[in-house]
């Protein structure tokens, strides 16, 4: 449950939970879908380590690339749930968060990019350090369905977490009265701010490695 909590998947689920705010439904789902596309990438790993079809050791590239795939999603969403939030001054409606490209892709598309994005977040060393923990903890047994059971069981506590999260976005932002408009445009203020920072704290991390 506490990977659920980490911060970038907090902003992430925020910004696009605002987008599909027209879509009350699949809104309210956004955090369920996006842990499943990061729960499904951590069983299936999990799985195939412990079957020996891979190494539990990965390539050091692994590492920045998850890092570079958080940083650029952080910085996108962030930037224009900003933009959005601070453009919406007068109108009764809350505001969105993602536009452009990434309104339209997810309005398209719906589901399956909200659970791409999840899977694409599993693409960090965290991530996989946490598999190869699974795979290995296992490894005495002879069955592989052991690491598969801890990979389901750290998919539905995120699920718990991310689920929960996207709800209660979701249902903030679908009242109307002006109360619950000035506190989805604070939220989505503090959100983006956070988003910016942690993006550009990662970005400045991952440069310095760089020499």
């Amino acid at each position: 449950m506490r990977h659920g909590l980490d911060l970038d998947h907090i902003a992430t689920i925020d910004s696009i939970t605002r987008t599909l705010r027209a879509n009350n439904q699949l809104s309210k789902r956004v955090g369920f879908l996006f842990s499943l596309g990061h729960g499904l990438v951590v069983i299936i790993l999990s799985v195939i380590i412990s079957n020996g079809m891979i190494r539990a050791q990965f390539p050091t590239w692994l590492e920045p690339l998850g890092s570079y795939i958080s940083i650029f999603f952080l910085l996108v969403f962030g930037l224009i749930t900003l933009y959005s939030s601070l453009l919406h001054k007068t109108k009764l409606h809350p505001p969105t968060s993602i536009g452009g490209f990434f309104a339209l892709t997810l309005k398209r598309y719906n589901a399956f990019w909200i659970t791409l994005i999840g899977a694409l977040f599993a693409f960090s060393f965290d991530t996989f350090s946490q598999v190869a923990l699974f795979s290995i903890s296992m490894s005495s047994s002879s069955s592989w369905y052991f690491a598969a059971l801890l990979g389901l069981f750290f998919m539905l506590g995120m699920m718990a977490t991310d689920g929960l999260n996207g709800f209660m976005v979701s249902l903030l932002i679908q009242r109307a009265d002006k109360f619950s408009f000035l506190i989805s445009r604070l939220l989505g203020f503090f959100i983006a701010c956070f988003s910016l920072i942690l993006g550009l704290l990662s970005l400045y991390t991952e440069l310095n490695k760089l020499g």
